[in-house]
């Protein structure tokens, strides 16, 4: 995937290779669902610790799903 160690990613470029929007990505940050750095203003993800992040989370797995848990808001379950 990518192999440049000490390299950062922006949440932008996250949700970019995610296909994602950003405000989910900054949710996973806020949550700790995805390691961070804060950076000024900004947050910044190491580029291994993403990859990791994303092999540990990928569905099929052994006997775990490793399915990310995202809490489903309050109103939107009622609704399931």
């Amino acid at each position: 995937m990518m192999e440049d160690k000490g390299a950062f990613l922006t949440p932008e470029e996250i949700a970019d290779l995610l296909k994602v929007s950003i405000y989910t990505v900054r949710r996973w940050i806020n949550q700790r669902t995805i390691p961070a750095y804060k950076v000024g203003r900004g947050w910044r993800v190491e580029t291994a610790e993403f990859e990791r992040w994303l092999r540990e989370n990928r569905y099929g797995q052994g006997g775990d799903t490793g399915a990310v848990s995202i809490p489903v808001p309050k109103e939107r379950a009622m609704l399931e």
